[in-house]
């Protein structure tokens, strides 16, 4: 059983890292739990094996990553596509991370 505690420990720390408040991460806590209220378990595991949901999370990365944060060369003249690459691949895999482990931490919680 969880003790109420460290959960709120858990909490706590997320807010003091400054992690939920990465635009990334924030936006994979909201689709986390407008899925968890709006669609049913049978057909959550099928939304996640679906591509589309992968592919909403590369374009909120690659929008975010454009816009926001780009990354250029050192002379600062022209975009550094590796970086960037990296950025967006490490900004949706953070993104759907985040989704799931929202989604997980309501059924803990509702149990």
């Amino acid at each position: 059983m969880v003790r109420v505690g460290n959960l709120f420990r858990g909490l706590i720390s997320l807010f003091t890292s400054g992690l939920i408040f990465n635009p990334m991460v924030f936006g994979g806590i909201i689709l986390g739990f407008v899925i968890v209220f709006n669609v049913e378990e049978k057909q959550l595991f099928t939304l996640y094996k679906d591509y589309q949901i992968y592919l909403l999370a590369l374009f909120f990365a690659f929008i975010y990553n454009f816009i926001f944060k780009p990354v250029y060369n050192e002379g600062g003249r022209k975009l550094d596509w590796v970086n960037m690459l990296l950025n967006i691949l490490g900004g949706a895999f953070m993104f759907v991370f985040s989704s799931i482990l929202t989604i997980s931490f309501v059924w803990m919680v509702s149990f």
